[in-house]
């Protein structure tokens, strides 16, 4: 199973060869090689390489297809290029046959040997070892895929070679002292024909691989036998391209000496445009200077005006205020006075006739009740300056109407001294009925033009003509601090009659415990009594038989706060801007 060493055919030397011939040609210029008596062209020879074994020989047509192949791809574009040995293709399932491998040499037998065995690319240390082996003659192919796969890193990847053990047991073998120069002997002999036969093949294999070789330096020579002509047309065409750029050139520089000119032109008319366009802005800001000025001395001729004017009007206004202030002044004492003498006379007619006459007249009680109402405008406009305005009343109120929804029974709700009527209007826009009570007849005509329903009544004697358990809500705004204690009770008594089981109170009412408020602001309205601390409030309602009774801080004067959070900081808020208000929500069982 030996195989006769001798010298391959190295692809690289021939190929260094052909680029070398390659130059030479060229550097004749286009001289044409000799052809030789068959028509072809002259060629280095080289050296018959020694037989194969079988399994070279049998994949010779593979290498001369693969070789022809390759070449004839090559001369359709690019450099053309000489492959002698097939392609090697690994396989997914790592099972190979020895003739796998056997039909490539040198360098590449060494590469795809590694590539199936060991799945990697050869490093240069044992690609360079195994070549060397090889080239020697020491190991012949047998003997490198033996190593490879019997390696540990070969043991590893576990590559199935079929047809490799046998031929590697006897080269291992035939390496024995004595007994293997035998066997070596042995197998010489019986092997000899087989030997020749494969030498013959090696043989025309070689030759056949020459006769390629010389095929494509023939081709390669042809080729380059071309390039002197192809090298003229290109100097012809670039010649052609030059000339055409170089009168390009000449005209690009005309068309950019005429761009010139014209860019210089149109410069010294944008130099003259500039110069007129600063003369008329120069003339343009003196005359908007000027119409400026003139406008100024106008508007402050007018404002001058306008303020001579409105001095002598508001002297006249304030002139006419005074007037109007001291006869006022002059009428309020004049009533003051009439009351004064009426007062007595009235007093007298009441107690000689307590009923109204016969004839039609107003009884002397109608009279001195009518003399009460004297100071409902004043009241009115002491309410307008210092109780807010109707929008901020309403808005402020609003947070009472989930309370009325959740009162039990469909009776109205009742508003003891409704004022304006801004709660009755937020009701009125809650679709729930309501009428209020109040005396001021001032009121009373404000609530009626708005389409609301007042009762003029005293708020007890109103309570005192309902029945029983006849009213789903009760609300008094402000009132409460109006009367005095005896009152009160009085009111808070008929207020738990008049109510439906379910239903509930609301008072509401200035907050004591703001001293702001409890020393400075309660006074502002002169009817009020004396204020009412909340939890003496909680206590009475409670005392009089309501139930779940509770207190509601209200309207929080944050703007007016010291913004500190140290704890004598919050004790002075809370003392001097505390909650405005409060109210006291009972319900009756």
């Amino acid at each position: 199973m030996s195989e006769v060493r001798e010298r391959e055919v190295d692809v690289e030397k021939l190929m260094a060869e052909i680029r070398e011939a390659a130059q030479r040609r060229e550097a004749q210029l286009g001289a044409a090689p000799k052809p030789l008596s068959d028509g072809k062209r002259a060629t280095p020879r080289r050296p018959p390489t020694p037989p194969a074994s079988g399994a070279h020989a049998s994949h010779t047509p593979a290498v001369r297809k693969a070789a022809s192949h390759k070449s004839a791809n090559s001369n359709g574009g690019g450099s053309p290029q000489l492959i002698l040995q097939p392609d090697f293709l690994r396989r997914d399932d790592d099972h190979y046959h020895i003739n796998d491998l056997l039909p490539y040499h040198d360098t590449a037998f060494v590469r795809n040997a590694y590539r199936a065995i060991l799945k990697r690319e050869p490093d240069e240390a044992g690609c360079a070892q195994q070549l060397g082996f090889l080239r020697s003659g020491r190991f012949d192919k047998i003997d490198i895929l033996s190593s490879l796969r019997l390696s540990p890193e070969g043991r590893k990847r576990n590559v199935r070679i079929d047809g490799l053990s046998r031929p590697a047991t006897v080269r291992r073998l035939g390496r024995l002292p004595i007994v293997g120069y035998v066997i070596r002997l042995a197998l010489a002999l019986i092997r000899l024909p087989v030997f020749i036969t494969e030498r013959s093949q090696f043989e025309a294999h070689a030759l056949a691989q020459q006769q390629q070789t010389a095929d494509f330096i023939n081709q390669v020579l042809a080729d380059l036998s071309q390039w002197p002509r192809h090298l003229a047309q290109h100097r012809q065409q670039l010649e052609t391209l030059i000339e055409s750029a170089r009168q390009e050139a000449v005209n690009v520089d005309e068309r950019l000496a005429a761009a010139e000119e014209q860019l210089s032109a149109n410069d010294e008319q944008l130099r003259v445009s500039d110069v007129q366009l600063r003369a008329t802005d120069e003339q343009l800001r003196s005359e908007q200077q000027r119409d400026r000025n003139e406008i100024h001395a106008q508007m402050v001729a007018g404002a001058e005006r306008a303020k001579r004017q409105s001095e002598t009007l508001l002297q006249r206004v304030e002139e006419r205020l005074r007037e109007f202030t001291q006869r006022l002044q002059q009428t309020r004492t004049e009533m003051v006075l009439q009351e004064r003498r009426v007062s007595p006379l009235l007093e007298e007619a009441r107690q000689r006739h307590p009923t109204a006459p016969s004839d039609g007249l107003p009884s002397p009680q109608a009279v001195v009740n009518e003399a009460h109402h004297e100071l409902d405008a004043l009241y009115a406009s002491i309410e307008d300056q210092f109780r807010g305005s109707r929008a901020d009343i309403k808005e402020a109120m609003r947070f009472y109407v989930p309370y009325i929804h959740r009162a039990i029974g469909g009776g109205a709700v009742v508003d003891l001294g409704c004022g304006r009527g801004e709660w009755l209007e937020v009701l009125k826009e809650e679709g729930l009925p309501a009428r209020g009570v109040d005396q001021n007849h001032v009121f009373i005509e404000q609530c009626r033009g708005l389409d609301l329903e007042v009762v003029p009544s005293d708020a007890i004697d109103y309570l005192r003509s309902l029945p029983e358990s006849s009213l789903r809500a009760v609300t008094a705004f402000h009132l409460v601090e109006h009367l005095p204690f005896p009152a009160l009770m009085t009111l808070l008594d008929e207020i738990l009659r008049t109510l439906m089981p379910g239903g509930l109170v609301i008072l509401e009412t200035p907050n004591p415990e703001n001293l702001v408020v409890g020393g400075c602001n309660f006074y502002l309205d002169p009817s009020h009594q004396h204020p009412l601390p909340s939890p003496l409030l909680h206590l009475l309602v409670e005392s009089r038989g309501f139930s779940q009774t509770e207190i509601v801080k209200l309207h929080p004067n944050d703007a007016a706060r010291v913004q500190e959070s140290s704890e004598l900081a919050l004790r002075f808020n809370n003392f001097m801007f505390g909650h405005l208000d409060y109210a006291v929500i009972g319900w009756k069982v």
